[in-house]
């Protein structure tokens, strides 16, 4: 029970990230936003690391680093979706295509679920595709570009969560220290590469600043979750992020939820039961 709580956890937190990160990115360069938030999120792990434990190892380098890269390319790509596109579709695509590569991992890795784990699975996966479905008169336009930047952002968060699972069980935060140690460099080297680095609006900053501690947090919690239960459980959990994205784009945006996503938001409850009882 404890991975589920922190598997839902994380993806409110990760739902929360993208709505308020998606409206960050539409008032100032994706480049320049990373070059924020990154090393931020790295000053507040570094507070925070030596207070829970853990210990550094090569493996903690290599599945962090490997994390990192997918974390910074799924960044870039997720969040240009999100501030060109509707966040009611970029999210939930990036998450239907995040899913698949985490549970495959799972059973790869020998995990096994009684049947109706495997429901609860299922039912996830519908209710992440219900959810997804794209319409026409968002404020918004739906393009290609949208779509395609929405399903590498799903590639490369699949690289990052299964990446992260892969670090020690005994290294506590350590491995998202070294993610954002990756990230931030990246980032930032973009930002100056592309010559966007400049003081940001207020407003900017605010979300950029929340954004990033809810990114942290659910980072976290997701990391904490695959300590305690299994990758196919959590991760499918994780994935229904877009509920959260979709019901703040709703009431914020005032973008339009078909009949069909609302029935997709009633299904990933019922899948998130249906995971609890099995956990």
């Amino acid at each position: 029970m404890t991975a589920i709580v922190l598997a839902l956890g994380s993806s409110i937190a990760f739902g929360l990230t993208d709505f308020l990160g998606g409206l960050a990115a539409r008032r100032a360069h994706i480049f320049l936003l990373g070059s924020l938030t990154q090393p931020f999120g790295l000053v507040v792990l570094l507070a925070v690391a030596p207070l829970t434990g853990g210990t550094m190892s090569s493996e903690v380098w290599l599945w962090g680093a490997v994390s990192g890269l997918g974390g910074a390319f799924a960044y870039v790509f997720l969040f240009r979706a999100l501030a060109i596109g509707p966040m009611s579709v970029a999210s939930p695509i990036s998450a239907l295509v995040a899913v698949v590569l985490p549970v495959l991992a799972g059973v790869v890795f020998g995990e096994r679920l009684p049947a109706l784990g495997w429901v609860g699975i299922v039912v996830g996966m519908v209710a992440i595709f219900m959810v997804s479905q794209v319409h026409e008169d968002a404020p918004h336009p739906v393009s290609s570009q949208v779509v395609l930047l929405s399903f590498a952002a799903g590639v490369f968060i699949s690289v990052f969560l299964v990446a992260l699972e892969r670090a020690p069980a005994d290294s506590g935060l350590w491995p998202l220290v070294v993610v954002r140690i990756v990230t931030s460099v990246l980032l930032l080297s973009a930002a100056v590469a592309s010559r966007v680095m400049s003081r940001p609006a207020r407003d900017v900053a605010v979300l950029a600043i929340v954004s990033t501690l809810l990114d942290v947090t659910a980072t976290a919690m997701f990391m904490l979750a695959t300590r305690e239960g299994l990758l196919t459980v959590v991760a499918v959990i994780t994935a229904l992020y877009p509920a959260a994205t979709v019901i703040m784009a709703r009431i914020v945006l005032k973008e339009h939820l078909q009949a069909l996503q609302r029935y997709g938001l009633g299904l990933a409850v019922v899948s998130v039961a249906v995971l609890a009882s099995v956990a």
